[in-house]
């Protein structure tokens, strides 16, 4: 999804509207911050698991990486 097209999605809600994540093991939590990364497809079948994505980690991966960016959240009631 691009920011176009999120933002396309969030204009047909009310402002009130909260946004969540996932979370890990089920339920869901809110976003706390914004991550910008760059992102190249995950290499091999490890993609099943692991994700689509992967991070752009040496500077010729990242040559050809999209720029992204992470809604991140967490439960801030867990105990720690």
């Amino acid at each position: 999804m691009t920011t176009k097209e999120l933002i396309k999605e969030l204009q047909q809600l009310s402002p009130d509207t909260r946004i969540i994540i996932r979370a890990y093991e089920g339920g869901y939590n809110d976003i706390l911050s914004l991550i910008p990364m760059m992102i190249i497809p995950h290499p091999g079948r490890k993609a099943d698991y692991y994700g689509e994505f992967t991070i752009a980690q040496t500077e010729k991966e990242r040559i050809d990486a999209t720029r992204a960016v992470e809604l991140f959240g967490e439960n801030t009631q867990a105990e720690r």
